[in-house]
């Protein structure tokens, strides 16, 4: 029986246990899990994230494992729904929940999933508490090492998916400013009342200021309008947002799901375009993205200069008239837009498809040469992070309720930004608006893309051919002497360095099936 190890037990992992329990032969698989509980993953953790964090996908994009995530809710007692503030009327395809929430289904999907395999024949063995600090080419397969310690030839294994998620450095910095590290959440609500920063202003920076909401006040969610009282003791609390442009990803809208197929930018249409050779192929595929946002709103790019509708210039227009429209007043604005989009069930046509094309364009995306690649993600990779970093609107009331009540801002650096640490411990930020002082700052920068070479695995890094390669599909390393077994790398930060659109469980189940179908058919040889 085929042997295969799972370094990690969150979302990748899950779905890659998923598309093996799905192979004609029967497979034994060990899954290591560092924490002492499998199955849910960091980014769903209750030690890491408080139950007012909302995840930005909701229900039906969520990929199913035994069933659907509505499907698990409607099934949940009355008791359990009500601690967390749901009745089954709440429970829809479209709405959100929590992250820990979603990080129960998860967990619940993985247990039973671990039963299901072995009824059909699988052995699966989770193995909790226990970090693995090594990976050793040992008779030509991949040994794992648990503590230093390589405990015998059961360790020793036909392949290795390495799925161990997100990587958070423990004393971010920029500038040679300490930084606090979001997480876990407590290290934000422990923080005093005073002058706080958040550098960044999407989904990880939204879950900052509403935890410091929650630490520090009270959010009255039961009229209309979301409002903000701060508690005794914390009248000086003032939070500002700090990034390079100053602006949000807008609210979550309506639009149809399961995506519509789009008209220009189609697999097909890349593909063509991918054959004909690197030279040119990103302004070719950005053509393609330019005739489908004619097609779908023939005004959108028409009331941009020429410019917008080169690769360099479409960024500049896209983003200017979003600062146009102002800041956390834009917020405000969006809000009640959004949510007429889905009360009226009217789609935001450029927006849907910046949305669908994303996935689109990233079949493209390994195939750039260098600098075509790195055009990409200064230039086009900031528009299609805003499009499908869509906001829950209760997220968004949280903090519009904090910008009325006089304590929020948000401000742009710009080019020319610069951090320092002052005498008084303070830090100073330059921004747009001139300089800014903060008593701390958070780093709300979310994850950073990492090699191969960083992976914390020494003796493996030193096996790999070209520890700074790109990592590519399907994720097989190239490890000098394992020639009897595999090691597939589907880390976040890893996969990030040429995946820039990995992160999110949809991408998750996409990219561990690739690499899963890479095994089975090794397998089957």
């Amino acid at each position: 029986m085929q042997k295969i190890a799972i370094i990690g037990s969150g979302p990748m992992a899950l779905y890659a246990l998923k598309h093996l329990f799905n192979t004609e032969s029967p497979v034994e698989i060990a899954i290591f899990e560092a924490s002492s509980v499998a199955g849910v993953g960091m980014p769903y953790q209750p030690a890491m994230n408080a139950d007012y964090m909302l995840c930005n996908a909701f229900s039906r994009e969520i990929p199913s494992v035994t069933r659907p995530l509505l499907s698990w809710l409607k099934d949940r007692p009355k008791r359990e729904l009500s601690e967390w503030e749901l009745s089954r009327h709440d429970l829809a395809a479209r709405a959100f929940y929590p992250r820990v929430l979603i990080g129960e289904y998860l967990q619940a999907e993985f247990e039973a999933l671990c039963e299901k395999a072995a009824a059909k024949g699988h052995t699966v063995t989770v193995h909790t508490d226990c970090k693995v600090t090594n990976i050793e080419v040992q008779d030509g397969k991949p040994a794992l090492y648990v503590g230093g310690q390589q405990r015998g030839a059961n360790w020793i294994f036909d392949d290795v998916i390495i799925a161990s998620g997100h990587s958070w450095p423990t004393s971010p910095a920029i500038d040679d400013v300490d930084l606090v590290s979001p997480w876990p959440y407590t290290n934000i609500t422990s923080l005093k009342a005073g002058d706080i920063g958040i550098l960044g202003s999407s989904l990880s920076a939204i879950d900052i200021v509403v935890a410091l909401g929650h630490a520090h006040g009270t959010f009255d969610e039961t009229g209309d309008q979301v409002t903000w009282l701060p508690a005794d003791g914390s009248e000086a609390l003032r939070v500002t947002m700090v990034s390079h442009l100053g602006i949000m990803p807008e609210g979550d809208f309506y639009y149809p799901f399961p995506y519509e197929p789009l008209q220009h930018l189609t697999d097909e249409a890349v593909g063509k375009e991918v054959g004909k050779g690197p030279d040119g192929l990103l302004d070719r595929v950005f053509a393609l993205l330019c005739a489908e946002l004619d097609a779908c709103d023939p005004e959108y790019l028409a009331s941009f200069a020429p410019s917008a509708k080169t690769v360099e210039g479409f960024a500049p227009a896209y983003f200017e008239r979003r600062r146009e429209l102002g800041g956390l007043r834009a917020v405000k604005r969006d809000l009640a837009q959004v949510r007429e989009s889905l009360e009226q069930k009217h789609t935001i046509a450029h927006r849907y498809a910046l949305l669908r094309g994303h996935a689109v364009f990233d079949l493209a995306l390994r195939e750039l040469s260098e600098s075509d690649y790195s055009r990409f993600l200064e230039h086009l990779m900031p528009v299609f992070g805003d499009c499908y970093a869509a906001v829950p609107h209760l997220s968004l009331a949280r903090v519009i309720a904090l910008y009325d009540a006089g304590v929020l801002e948000l401000l742009a650096t710009g080019e020319d930004s610069s951090f320092a640490k002052r005498s008084d411990g303070s830090i100073e930020v330059e921004t747009e608006d001139g300089p800014i002082t903060f008593d701390t700052m958070i780093d709300a920068r979310g994850q950073s893309p990492s090699k191969v070479a960083d992976l914390p695995f020494p003796s493996l890094v030193a096996s790999v051919d070209d520890g700074d390669a790109a990592l590519l599909r399907p994720f097989e390393l190239n490890v000098n002497g394992l020639n009897a077994g595999r090691v597939f790398c589907l880390a976040l930060p890893q996969l990030l360095e040429r995946h820039p659109f990995a992160q999110g469980l949809v991408e998750c189940h996409e990219l561990a099936g690739i690499a899963v179908r890479q095994i089975a058919r090794h397998a089957n040889k």
